[in-house]
């Protein structure tokens, strides 16, 4: 964290020896924070404000995790019977 605009010279200053765990973060005007998050199963993260009204303007974005390798443990097939739209119709659900 810290004041003013964020450059690649910040990455220098990051904490990685003793980081905080917590599940939300202060940002404050006109300042910058990095976030580290550790996902353990593919598929989309909505990471957002949980103001509704920063919400609605918009301050939140979708993280797409991806892996090739197969996990039974963190990640369940597709059911066969799923309504599927837009690109995934008419797609195979499991190979």
């Amino acid at each position: 964290m810290d004041g003013g605009q964020w450059t690649q010279a910040s990455r220098s200053r990051y904490n990685l020896r003793d980081t905080v765990a917590r599940s939300t973060v202060q940002v404050y005007p006109k300042a910058w924070t990095v976030i580290y998050v550790a996902l353990d199963n593919v598929g989309m993260w909505n990471i957002r404000s949980e103001n509704w009204a920063r919400q609605y303007l918009g301050q939140q974005f979708y993280l797409r995790v991806y892996t090739p390798s197969k996990s039974l443990r963190d990640e369940a097939a597709i059911p066969k019977n799923a309504l599927l739209c837009g690109r995934a119709r008419g797609r195979h659900t499991r190979p």
